[in-house]
């Protein structure tokens, strides 16, 4: 029994898969819609304010022109916005880079229109289709090829990233036209469909009210639900309900009651109450049950447009369009409306619409114009706004359930895990995106070194001094950087630079061969004193560079110390340990600084070659604790055992000196004893702790030398 439902989960893995594949392209989609709204929401304001004009019979004709021709402007640019803004989410999740891929989703809509006909009805109803729909399958078919090998044309980077990554997709572009234009072939057959005269010859809504209003509503619905303007798409549907509404409006001239009740004002006014799919129903129960946040905000923004009938936000923002849970009553409450509508208009409850309201009208006002000024109308208006909320309660109470079942709550640590944060770090990562940081990146950095370039370099050295005999013993050659004005910067604020430059190993060169020239220059007076420089990672691994400083060292073999960092030493390891081998050889001792900072300290002692630790400050400033002081002896335990020399940096006050040379011979490096100073100050306050030392006067020379 249990091998059956093992099989059976694994069998179901694929499936799962699947759905979840679908899922993420249509989240894709939804996002990419979202992109668009400000636009549909122009769009949207030019045409009520257009129907507006037209609807309170403004003397305007050439402005109410002006603005219709704008809006269809914006609506034909929709397919291409629409392929864009959704191949560009697709692209990310199929590891894409996405302008070119949104580029070549635009192209091929324009290919698309092309092939249904410039001049023809379908193309401007089904262009709207092919630009949702055709990122769906354009994007994978993409991702696909450019795997294949004989799809490749380029294989190395040697022209860079983007020039590759544009090249190899090349082909499959080519052989992805190809496969739009067979698809979009095929939808033509929807042509003949909507024009078929048998059709329109049984399309009759003044005989058949309640037939007509249910196909027209359920179709509308439909061609909405796939991405289809259904007005516009339904427009040989459309002019049988005007003639209805002329003729009531003749018979009330007459004299006559008005009967038919099934016309183009009972569409606008009574059954698409906020849109197609009388979706104002929808934005209200969103509001008052939702627990979404995300949804909450597109319903409540929805609300004014849905006012007017406008529901573009919602139809592509929660979205209806391709939302399997909302397709049921998308369908159910234009129909409830409708069937009740006509009822009550036939039972004479209230009065038949005989004017004109345009789609887009204000909600009450073409209700109770439409209907002649009958109050009942607007009563009747409102109460199917409520019958639609209710209708469409339980499929928002279930897309929140769906929405909460995408997260994944842990109890014992009251946490919940969200899927689609998880989602949103993994497909964040694009390689156009990372390719134009790294070249903004490199533009940032060139710019800071051409600030740089103009500044002075120079190195201090900060004495070293002897715990035991005060004697200063050797300095730290630290770099300085010095602008026109004598403003003295940091190495922090101009390291980092050099850093993502590449340029270390060249930073690391200038300062041991000026240490190497002051050296030789102290020689000459008569003064022996051993100089500390940091030497990088990069500097260490270059066995080229490595050559340089071994023969710029050799000059004055035991002068220059090398520090290297715990982070220098897990790079290469035996590049590194050849590395400090032939410093051994060139007379350089070898220092750990900042030691106790990395995550293996104690295994560097066991693997390289090394001559003397350098304890980090963190260190020091944590001797005024007895846990600190603890930590600190036992790394000076560890040192002394294995016949390591200590160095200790940060020592600022009396009581630090006083712990750290309590039980260890350590070498001082702190502004205790003084700052960096230059190279003259140096020898002389070395001179001067020597003369000190010999009349055994243990206190510290003032800083200001």
């Amino acid at each position: 029994m249990k091998a059956k439902q093992t099989g059976k989960s694994l069998l179901s893995l694929p499936n799962l898969y699947k759905v979840e594949a679908v899922t993420r392209s249509l989240r894709a989609m939804r996002d990419g819609m979202l992109w668009l709204v400000p636009c549909l929401i122009v769009s949207s304001i030019l045409g009520f304010v257009a129907s507006m004009l037209e609807f309170l019979q403004v003397d305007a004709p050439v402005f109410i022109h002006e603005l219709n021709l704008l809006r269809e402007s914006l609506t034909s640019l929709y397919p291409y916005l629409f392929s864009a803004s959704i191949s560009m989410m697709l692209a990310i999740q199929w590891r894409l880079p996405r302008p070119p891929i949104a580029v070549l989703c635009i192209s091929y809509v324009a290919v698309a229109e092309k092939v249904l006909g410039y001049e023809s009805h379908l193309s401007s109803i089904m262009l709207t289709f092919i630009g949702l729909t055709l990122p769906l399958y354009a994007v994978p078919l993409l991702s696909k090829l450019k795997k294949q090998k004989w799809a490749r044309l380029v294989e190395s980077e040697v022209s860079g990233k983007l020039v590759k990554d544009a090249m190899n997709l090349i082909i499959p572009g080519v052989i992805v036209t190809l496969v739009v234009m067979m698809v979009t072939k095929s939808l033509t057959v929807l042509d003949g469909v909507l024009n078929s005269t048998a059709f329109l010859q049984s399309f009759d809504p003044i005989n058949d009210p309640y037939g007509v209003g249910a196909i027209f509503s359920l179709l509308n619905s439909l061609l909405w639900f796939l991405g289809i303007h259904g007005y516009y798409a339904l427009t040989p549907l459309v002019h049988p309900l005007f003639d209805a509404l002329d003729m009531n409006r003749v018979i009330e001239a007459a004299g006559g009651i008005p009967g038919n009740a099934m016309n183009i004002s009972t569409l606008s006014a009574f059954m698409f109450v906020g849109g197609s799919g009388a979706t104002l129903g929808l934005a209200l129960a969103v509001i008052l049950f939702s627990k979404n946040k995300i949804m909450r905000v597109i319903a409540v923004t929805s609300v004014p447009l849905g006012l007017f009938n406008i529901n573009e936000i919602l139809m592509f923002g929660l979205p209806v369009i391709f939302n399997l849970r909302l397709l049921l009553p998308f369908f159910l409450a234009p129909v409830t409306n409708m069937f009740i509508t006509v009822t009550v208009m036939n039972m004479g409850l209230v009065a038949v619409p005989v004017v004109i309201a345009p789609i887009t009208s204000p909600l009450i006002l073409n209700a109770f114009i439409s209907t002649g000024g009958d109050s009942r109308a607007v009563v009747l208006q409102l109460a199917l706004v409520l019958l639609s909320t209710l209708i469409y309660w339980p499929f928002v109470r279930l897309l929140d359930r769906h929405v909460k079942n995408r997260d994944l709550y842990i109890p014992s640590l009251d946490t919940t895990f969200m899927r689609r944060e998880e989602e949103a770090y993994i497909l964040a990562v694009d390689p156009v995106t990372e390719s134009l940081k790294k070249v903004r990146e490199i533009e940032g950095v060139q710019k800071q070194l051409e600030t740089l370039a103009s500044r002075e370099f120079y190195l201090e050295y900060q004495p070293q001094v002897s715990g035991k005999t005060r004697q200063v013993v050797g300095a730290e050659a630290l770099i300085r950087l010095r602008d026109n004005y004598g403003n003295v910067e940091s190495p922090a604020s101009f390291l980092p630079v050099f850093e993502k430059a590449n340029l270390m190993t060249d930073i690391d060169i200038w300062v041991i061969r000026q240490s190497v020239q002051q050296s030789k220059k102290w020689i000459e007076q008569g003064f022996y004193m051993p100089i500390s420089v940091n030497i990088t990672s990069h500097t260490l691994t270059d066995m080229a560079v490595m050559d340089e400083v071994i023969s710029l060292v050799s000059e004055i073999p035991g002068l220059i110390h090398f520090e290297i960092t715990e982070e220098s030493l897990a790079e290469k390891e035996s590049l590194v340990e050849a590395s400090i081998s032939r410093l051994h050889e060139a007379g350089s001792p070898v220092h750990i600084d900042d030691f106790g900072t990395g995550y293996s300290s104690l295994s560097y002692l066991n693997r390289f070659d090394i001559d003397a630790i350098k304890i980090d400050r963190s260190f020091v400033l944590a001797l005024s604790t007895e846990r600190g002081k603890q930590v600190f002896n036992s790394l000076a335990g560890i040192a002394k055992q294995l016949g390591m020399n200590i160095i200790v940096e940060g020592v600022e006050t009396a009581e630090q000196f006083n712990i750290v040379t309590r039980e260890t011979d350590a070498v001082i490096q702190g502004w205790y004893f003084s700052k960096s100073v230059s190279a003259r100050d140096l020898k002389s306050y070395a001179l001067q702790r020597s003369a000190l030392a010999s009349k055994h006067v243990n206190k510290p020379v003032p800083l200001s030398l």
